[in-house]
Parts: C-alpha cells; sequence; structure tokens
C-alpha cells in the first residue's frame, strides 16, 4: 500500500509540470496564430520573390537565360515552401516562445493581439517589414562598398604586417 501511495505522488507530481507545460503550449499557439505568425510566411515568400529578382540583375541573367532562370527560381520557391511552411515551423516556434516568455507575458501578448490594436499591428506589419527591408536594402547599397572599401584597407594593412613579422 504504501509502495503505491508512493507511486501516486511520484506520478502526480511528474503530471503537474506536463499539464502546465501543454496549457502553455497552447497559450503560445493561440498566440502566434492571434500574431499572424502563421500567415507571416507569405511575406517571408515575397521577400524571396524579390531576392530572386535581385539575384536575375547580379547574375546578369540574358533574354534568352530568363525561361529557365524563371522555372529554376519556381523550382526553389516550391522547394522553400514545402521545406519552411507553417507545420515545420510551429513546434520550434513553440518552443522558443516558451523558453523566453513567462505563462503571464505570454497572456499579456495573446491579450494584445486579440485587441483591436493588436489585429491592426497585425494587418499593417506585413506592409511595415516590406518597407522597413527596402530601407536597409537601399542603406546596404550605399554602405557594403565602404565595407568593402574598408575590408581591403585592412587586407592590405595586414599583409604588411605579416610581411614585417
Amino acid at each position: 500500500m504504501r509502495k503505491a501511495l508512493m507511486i501516486i505522488i511520484a506520478t502526480l507530481g511528474l503530471s503537474g509540470p506536463v499539464v502546465a507545460d501543454s496549457g502553455q503550449r497552447e497559450t503560445v499557439e493561440a498566440l502566434l496564430i492571434a500574431s499572424g505568425a502563421d500567415s507571416t510566411l507569405d511575406a517571408v515568400y515575397a521577400q524571396f520573390d524579390g531576392m530572386f529578382a535581385n539575384m536575375a540583375e547580379q547574375l546578369k541573367i540574358e533574354e534568352s537565360e530568363r525561361a529557365s532562370f524563371k522555372k529554376h527560381m519556381q523550382e526553389v520557391n516550391l522547394m522553400l515552401r514545402k521545406e519552411m511552411n507553417w507545420d515545420t515551423l510551429k513546434a520550434p516556434m513553440i518552443d522558443l516562445y516558451m523558453a523566453h516568455y513567462t505563462e503571464n507575458e505570454l497572456q499579456d501578448m495573446l491579450a494584445f493581439y486579440q485587441s483591436e490594436t493588436g489585429q491592426s499591428v497585425v494587418k499593417k506589419m506585413p506592409e511595415v517589414m516590406a518597407a522597413s527591408m527596402q530601407i536597409t536594402q537601399q542603406l546596404m547599397k550605399d554602405v557594403y562598398p565602404k565595407i568593402m572599401q574598408m575590408s581591403k584597407a585592412y587586407a592590405e594593412d595586414l599583409k604588411k604586417q605579416r610581411v614585417a613579422d
């Protein structure tokens, strides 16, 4: 009898965190859906489309090569959609949120994203993110040559230093 009681107590002790963990997972999943994380992938795919267009410019794809390049990019896009979809990302994202936020923080965020203001943020965020990416890309066009110039100067200095040593 005493052994059975110990097993029951041990089992109850183990099941408490599992139930809490399960409840927290449900909270995180609700938060991710309320915040539009599941639909954010569409914006990510659109960004990839923009990257593909830039890639065509960088590779100097000629008119005669456009059809094969387009076919290749469609294959890459299909692979991305297959490999990086919500079903694939959901569990790791839930784990990530659980590792960094308390239950109280999760509940507060969920309440925000379920609010009118939170839903407004969700609806506007893809446009805000796309615009911020354009700003960043534009700034990088100006900064990248400077980085390359600095790196080239450093490489020359390093080469001189190594010869001197």
